[in-house]
């Protein structure tokens, strides 16, 4: 059965979320804070979010790098509850899905043909590597990007990228300040393209493959003297 998370500080308003996914038939748990998000996507695979937008506006801005990172895991429909219709409006960011039922046409388009799957949020660092990204392993020439990182975390990276990355699922990266110049394989999580909503164009990755050697060295950039770098 598909599985979604709620992500809802107020109880009135996440029982209504609740009850609408269930009666379109699908499972759901909530979380009232993002704290409580990362505990539960830990533990229980689920296939799309939905997330409260009134409790993203008033997020730190911490937990709002995390949102932009859920948002590249999962598919994400930012909702709100109209009181004056009695009903719930929603967007799926780039987008298009049915206005008059945004939760069923969510669940259907979206989560019904998404893996469930755990998430594990790692810290992301606004870290500028520069980067060679191509969407073949070889690197050849008409594949090739020469970019740079937007952030990255210990599990990826958002890539500034004006190519069109739709119909790609891998890619390969060079990080150039690495010793150890081994292409690593990335599995691409988001396209974002360029020209949506004034965000930075690019794609959300997760490493498929990265050796201990490569992930020591990009995490010794993350090192502060509050949070001194584990070797693990």
């Amino acid at each position: 059965m598909t599985k979604v998370l709620i992500i809802a500080s107020d109880p009135e308003t996440a029982a209504l979320y609740r009850s609408a996914v269930e009666k379109l038939g699908a499972a759901c748990e909530v979380a009232a804070s993002f704290a409580e998000m990362k505990q539960k996507m830990r533990n229980v695979p689920f296939n799309g979010v939905i997330l409260d937008v009134l409790t993203a506006v008033r997020a730190p801005h911490t937990d709002k790098i995390d949102i932009q990172h859920i948002s590249d895991v999962y598919p994400t429909l930012r909702v709100r509850w109209d009181a004056q219709a009695r009903e719930i409006r929603g967007i799926v960011i780039g987008k298009l899905i049915n206005k008059e039922n945004p939760l069923g046409s969510f669940l259907d388009q979206f989560c019904r043909t998404h893996p469930a799957r755990i998430c594990r949020i790692n810290k992301r660092h606004p870290i500028h590597f520069n980067v060679l990204l191509s969407k073949n392993e070889t690197f050849t020439e008409d594949h090739t990007e020469k970019t740079t990182t937007l952030d990255i975390s210990k599990g990826g990276c958002f890539l500034i990228s004006n190519q069109g990355w739709q119909d790609c699922g891998v890619a390969w990266v060079r990080f150039l300040e690495l010793s150890d110049p081994t292409p690593i394989p990335v599995v691409i999580r988001r396209w974002r393209p360029w020209g949506q909503a004034m965000l930075v164009p690019g794609i959300g990755v997760e490493y498929k493959r990265i050796s201990p050697a490569q992930l020591e060295e990009i995490s010794r950039h993350f090192k502060s003297p509050e949070e001194p770098v584990s070797s693990s």
